[in-house]
């Protein structure tokens, strides 16, 4: 399963259709996220970034992950997003079993 943080910005009348309705947006997006085969760890907001919201998801393919964003994109909440993907401690212990056993090389180009 890969982890990762989609920050998201909302548009103008989003911020205002939220603050007016005091419409609790994680309860809306969790069902999509799930819908796609993803489990949403965390939603959070945040003040004084070029984003307002992060989310923290996790999906077991890339194209369902895409999937889950191109719906929420095209709802016409986002006027801009962008993806982290995101590693675990074991992540990186697994990453160096790969570079310990050697099976790929590089030579450094001369100066």
């Amino acid at each position: 399963m890969a982890l990762y943080m989609l920050q998201a910005k909302y548009t103008p009348e989003a911020i205002r259709n939220i603050a007016e309705s005091g419409d609790n947006r994680e309860e809306a997006i969790r069902p999509m996220v799930e819908g796609n085969g993803g489990k949403l760890l965390g939603f959070y907001g945040m003040m004084g970034h070029d984003y307002h919201v992060a989310l923290i998801v996790e999906f077991d393919s890339l194209p369902n992950y895409i999937g889950t964003v191109l719906t929420g994109v095209l709802g016409g909440a986002i006027s801009d997003f962008k993806t982290i993907a995101l590693y675990t401690a074991d992540d990186v212990v697994q990453a160096s079993q790969v570079y310990k056993a050697g099976r790929a090389w590089y030579k450094a180009p001369a100066s």
